[in-house]
């Protein structure tokens, strides 16, 4: 294919552009050739895009600063002799943990068999999008970004000719698919003395898509959230707000967001006068890619295996995801979990290459990756870039894809280059100072929670902990393995030993300024290649031991495996357990932890991408009834 935009311009509808801004672009041109129609585009922020009145793709990637990936949709299909093209472009313009800042910006080509048939230049017309509040700049969340307020009662701006913007000038082909878009959901209505609860009967994630008529002109507030514990659904948490707000035209109203998209499991309408509702719910939006059907005799088997799917699918769009309701973001360690699971859920693993390769440029100035991607906060986990490169190695093993090496390898060994510095005089790795986390796990000792809001100038306090030291140990091996290299880490490993191993209870502690101990950290030492006789048993009898959360069970069971099949009956067993009692609960889509939405103060996801576990381990521990 030829390059692209070698004749297009990055443009926008004004000079100032603020953040939270609507614009809308649109240009007209003639089909004259036989041959197939390709948009080539990207933007900063989000945008969608209709030929001749019909949706034809919505979303672009969030990128780093100095590129762009571009996106590429067919035309053909959709073309007449006279063609009109019209997009609509969000600008975020404040980061957060799923957006880096970038000027704001549409650029765009049209192309058949080689010739720019239409591009974005001054000629193409634009106008900001009056009905949108912009520069509302209401926070969702600190990760998700803003909400939004649409207001049908205003009237249309004049187009007028476009600017020419700034923006990055090197492009790269986006190597997954565009999203698809479904249609209308089922649902159920639910009255109540001051709102109207739309049930959507499961984890949803797409695009807002309301449809109804009111009786006067009005503000009407809507809710989204994955339960309805508290009676309505709760979506004031914290500094979290949960809400998005649309101010209704007397009669007809039809409105179809396709820049914000959002997930949850019921709406709650707060009208200021009655309604009525046509449809009012979510168009479900999936990542197009085939399913691996597997079978088992055993419901309960089945429905864990299917709701685990779905899981998957919720958290897949532009790119993994951790959670699609409260955050969206694309982490390192959640998404090994996604990735290693997908290898048995789907039948293509273009998506796991293109996310481990978008993931390698997020490197931060600290030499560590970011603690999502992309993100415009200066923070990074640790842990995180290990399993960066776990998540590498077992794509190369499950694949046979050596190729991506080529391409991520070098940062594979400037992210170890960083590890391998900051060992000390000991032979162990230190815990990081600001601005990092030291997390991995959500349990006690292992979350480090409070250095989210550590400051630079704050005292640093020299401790080691376990799990980063047998992470590190564990992925340098298996990226030696990988490579076909020698790797001794025997002095590490002994070091391991003499720092954390306490001889009375025959178990490794989790750090050295506490004497508690959990099934993560031990299963990391035998992950690690430290033979400790007894030690697989004791993870699971040790009455103090802490236990390992949902997430990170993925470890604790490999851990139980390297003892062979004697552990297998408890895994399933485990899994079916803890998997039943969510169930139970009526969950749709599996959970970030087992505590449901009463953790994390209220705010727990419903649907995590990481607790898709049984889809791995009802594939890899051999026959299941």
């Amino acid at each position: 294919m030829a390059e692209v935009f070698t004749k297009s311009k990055w443009i926008w509808s004004n000079s100032t552009p603020s953040a939270d801004e609507y614009a809308e672009f649109k240009v007209n041109f003639k089909r004259n050739l036989s041959a197939p129609y390709f948009l080539h585009l990207t933007a900063d922020s989000v945008v969608s895009v209709k030929i001749n009145g019909e949706l034809v793709f919505f979303y672009t990637e969030a990128d780093f600063a100095g590129y762009k990936y571009y996106d590429t949709v067919e035309l053909t299909p959709y073309l007449k002799e006279e063609n009109l093209l019209e997009f609509i472009v969000w600008y975020i313009g404040e980061n957060n943990q799923t957006y880096l800042k970038g000027p704001a910006g549409l650029i765009f080509e049209v192309e058949s068999n080689g010739e720019k048939v239409c591009v974005s230049n001054e000629n193409v017309l634009s106008r900001k999008i009056a009905q949108y509040k912009n520069g509302y700049r209401k926070m969702v969340t600190p990760q998700l970004g803003f909400s939004f307020l649409y207001d049908a009662t205003k009237q249309d701006l004049e187009f007028s000719k476009s600017v020419i913007s700034g923006g990055p000038n090197v492009f790269l082909k986006r190597e997954i698919k565009n999203l698809e878009l479904h249609g209308r959901v089922e649902t159920d209505l639910i009255k109540r003395e001051n709102s109207i609860i739309i049930d959507l009967k499961k984890e949803t994630a797409g695009l807002i898509d309301l449809d109804f008529v009111s009786e006067k002109e009005q503000k009407i507030t809507f809710a989204f959230g994955e339960h309805i514990v508290d009676g309505g659904v709760r979506h004031k948490i914290g500094i979290r707000d949960f809400t998005f707000e649309y101010v209704a035209k007397k009669g007809e109203n039809k409105y179809l967001n396709t820049t914000r998209r959002i997930a949850c499991r019921y709406l709650e309408i707060f009208a200021e006068s009655p309604i009525k509702i046509n449809y009012i719910g979510i168009r479900p939006v999936f990542y197009p890619i085939e399913k691996v059907e597997k079978k088992f005799s055993d419901s309960l088997i089945q429905k864990i295996y299917d709701v685990s799917i779905d899981t998957l699918l919720l958290c897949m769009h532009e790119h993994y995801e951790d959670c699609p309701w409260r955050e969206q973001g694309l982490y390192s360690l959640d998404s090994r979990n996604q990735m290693l699971f997908g290898y048995y859920a789907f039948k293509t693993s273009e998506y796991q290459r293109a996310n481990l390769i978008y993931q390698s440029k997020g490197v931060l100035s600290h030499g560590l990756l970011a603690i999502c991607f992309p993100s415009g906060v200066d923070l990074a986990i640790p842990s995180f870039s290990l399993g960066y490169i776990l998540a590498v190695c077992e794509y190369v093993k499950h694949t046979g894809d050596k190729t991506i090496l080529s391409e991520v390898g070098g940062v594979i060994n400037a992210l170890f280059s960083e590890f391998e510095k900051r060992i000390d005089s000991t032979g162990l790795i230190p815990s990081f100072p600001y601005p990092f986390w030291n997390f991995y796990e959500w349990e006690k000792d292992s979350n480090n929670e409070s250095e989210i809001m550590r400051k630079k100038d704050e005292p640093y306090t020299l401790k080691y902990d376990l799990i980063i030291n047998c992470f590190y140990v564990m992925v340098k091996q298996l990226y030696a393995s990988v490579n076909s290299e020698n790797c001794d880490l025997s002095e590490m490993k002994n070091k391991i030993v003499d720092t954390f191993y306490l001889k009375d209870k025959g178990v490794f502690k989790l750090s050295t300024d506490v004497e508690t101990y959990s099934q993560l950290g031990n299963a990391f030492t035998i992950l690690a290649g430290i033979k400790t006789e007894g030690l697989a048993e004791k993870i699971l009898t040790d009455d103090n031991m802490i236990s390992c959360t949902l997430s990170m069970r993925a470890f604790l069971y490999e851990a139980l495996l390297k003892e062979g099949d004697k552990y297998k009956n408890f895994i399933i067993s485990d899994i079916v357990k803890r998997y039943k009692g969510m169930l139970d609960k009526g969950a749709t889509s599996f959970w970030e932890t087992e505590k449901g939405e009463a953790d994390f103060d209220g705010a727990g996801s419903l649907c995590h991408g990481w607790s898709a576990i049984p889809v791995y381990y009802f594939n890899v521990l051999g026959d299941i009834v």
